[in-house]
Order: C-alpha cells, then sequence, then structure tokens
C-alpha cells in the first residue's frame, strides 16, 4: 500500500509546477492578444486611408459635374488633391450647398491662375500611436519598398476620376505592353508591420500587406510584383 502511493504521488504536479505552467500560458496568451491588437489596428489605418482616397476621387469627379459653364474656351477643372502630410487636407471635402461649399474660381483673364476655395467637414485622419506614414525609402526602412511601388505622400484626380499625370512623380517611361508600370503608393509602417495603399493611373485602389516571415509584399488577390 505504501508503494502505491508512492507511485501515485510521484506521477502527479506539484502546485509550484501548476503555477508555473498557468504563468507560462498567460503569457503566450498575453503576446498572442498583442499581435491581434496590432493587426486589426493595422488593418483599421490601411483602410482609414484608402477611405480618405476614395473620399477625395469622388469628390473630384461630384465636382466636375457641379461645375458651371464657362466662356472660357481653354478653361479645365485642376485637379483636386490629398495630402497626407498636412492632416487637415484628409477631411472630407463639402462639395455640395448653395453658401459654403468647395468651389473653384477660374481666372479672369486667359492665361492668369484661378483659385480653390477648399471647404472641410468632419474628422481629420489620426495616426495610430507607433504608426507613421513613410515619406520614402529611408522612412520605411527597414522594410523594404513594394517593386514599382513609388513612395508619395499625395494624390491629384483629375475631373474623370483618373490620377492626374503632371502630378505624379516623373518615372522611366515603360514601352513593354506586358511589364508593369510604377504606380504611387503611401506606405504606412510601424518599424515592424507595414501597409500600403498604391494608387493606380485609373484611379483605382489596390491594398498591400507586408508578409515578414517572407519578406515581400502581397496585393489583391495575394499578387507580388518585381522590377
Amino acid at each position: 500500500m505504501l508503494s502505491t502511493t508512492a507511485r501515485n504521488h510521484s506521477a502527479g504536479f506539484s502546485l509550484l509546477e501548476l503555477v508555473i505552467v498557468c504563468a507560462l500560458i498567460s503569457i503566450l496568451v498575453a503576446i498572442a492578444l498583442v499581435s491581434f491588437a496590432n493587426r486589426d489596428q493595422a488593418g483599421r489605418f490601411q483602410a482609414e486611408v484608402a477611405s480618405r482616397i476614395r473620399e477625395r476621387r469622388a469628390s473630384a469627379i461630384r465636382i466636375n459635374a457641379l461645375t458651371e459653364a464657362t466662356s472660357l474656351e481653354t478653361f479645365r477643372q485642376p485637379p483636386i488633391s490629398i495630402d497626407f502630410r498636412d492632416l487637415q487636407t484628409t477631411a472630407a471635402l463639402v462639395v455640395e450647398g448653395q453658401a459654403d461649399r468647395t468651389a473653384f474660381n477660374p481666372p479672369v483673364t486667359p492665361g492668369t491662375l484661378g483659385t480653390w476655395n477648399f471647404v472641410y467637414h468632419g474628422r481629420q485622419l489620426q495616426i495610430p500611436i507607433g504608426w507613421r506614414i513613410a515619406n520614402s525609402a529611408s522612412e520605411l526602412s527597414p522594410l523594404p519598398l513594394i517593386p514599382l511601388g513609388v513612395p508619395t505622400t499625395s494624390f491629384n484626380f483629375a475631373a474623370d476620376g483618373r490620377l492626374d499625370a503632371d502630378s505624379l512623380t516623373p518615372t522611366p517611361s515603360n514601352t513593354n505592353p506586358n511589364s508593369e508600370s510604377r504606380f504611387p503608393t503611401i506606405y504606412l509602417t510601424n518599424g515592424n508591420d507595414g501597409r500600403a495603399v498604391a494608387v493606380h493611373p485609373s484611379g483605382l485602389l489596390e491594398l498591400w500587406q507586408y508578409d515578414e516571415a517572407n519578406r515581400r509584399w502581397i496585393g489583391f488577390s495575394n499578387r507580388t510584383v518585381t522590377e
């Protein structure tokens, strides 16, 4: 009987061992929760940036529809912009109404410059603590750039909703129809994780996520690009 009791006691766990195991499980759960929280934060930040860009593109199209005819034959509505270096410009534009709304005052005489009267409404973009908008490859480091993704912080949309070509950073011309051209991209990072929002010439957006395990960027439908 004594020997059986001794064997049963040695096969169990001591209170100290149980406490240690519970502590380790708690630590692992806490790390996992922090990781999931960071991923959720990154996704929300990326979605918010994309939403602001889409809103500005829609505003450019809407303002063009509301523009009254002008007697100046050479008049063309200038592009509408959004600049993430100036967060005030990320608030929504007021594009309708009879009084205080965004409008362009065309030049009085040909050859002179007109002026925009921008009217913003609502909350501007809030950058989460620890995150930043990278203006260059050095600010994104140690993460690499997306191949073909040109760092930028501002986008200009023409009246048809396409990117304004004159506002883009000059890039080498691409004459190969089987090769994708470079596209302007806004990069978001906290130093370890990365998200990006690319805007293609048509004005359509593509969301990118940095795959830390394989050190590569993944875009729409898990696609990757190379130089």
